[in-house]
């Protein structure tokens, strides 16, 4: 009678062990679930950059896994895991996509800009009868130095093929008026 009676003392305390560590686990997955969406919110508005983006998104996914990891005996909340993961890429992959249209909207008006200042250029390098005269026209004029500027800008945004291309103008308008 004793060890059944110990028995069933044991029995209970192991379900009601059981019952409270499920109890904390689920109560803690909420807490650090919140978290984590508050984590995605502040990452998205720190994600300024398509660079920033992915790299926003790798952290995100290393805690997913972390998270992942520490309830993996619970699998009700795997379906809530596997969604979160899909909002994490969707919603990062949107923002990234934003910055990047962003982005090549900027390059190019800055391409236009450039290419019209050097359509402006080109013509009044034309005038020029003295060597030294151009030479000096392009060293100083405050059109070259914007497009400079322009090319430069360019390069910041990624755009180097493109500033490349209108440094290269630059040289062939010079060369054309030589």
């Amino acid at each position: 009678e004793v060890m059944a009676h110990h028995g069933r003392v044991r029995a209970t305390f192991i379900a009601a062990r059981k019952e409270l560590l499920t109890r904390e686990g689920r109560a803690e997955f909420s807490a650090q679930f919140k978290l984590f969406a508050q984590t995605v919110s502040s990452a998205i508005s720190v994600a300024d950059t398509p660079e920033k983006c992915d790299d926003q998104l790798t952290h995100l996914l290393v805690q997913l896994e972390e998270l992942e990891g520490r309830f993996s005996e619970f699998d009700e909340f795997l379906g809530d895991l596997a969604a979160k993961r899909e909002e994490v890429h969707d919603a990062l992959g949107a923002r990234k996509q934003t910055l990047l249209d962003e982005r090549q909207t900027r390059v190019q008006n800055l391409l236009s800009a450039a290419q019209r200042i050097l359509e402006g250029i080109a013509r009044r390098a034309q005038n020029f009868d003295n060597p030294d005269d151009l030479n000096a026209y392009f060293a100083a004029d405050a059109m070259v130095l914007k497009v400079r500027e322009l090319v430069e800008r360019l390069n910041e945004l990624g755009g180097s093929v493109k500033a490349e291309e209108l440094l290269a103008k630059l040289k062939s308008s010079k060369q054309n008026a030589l």
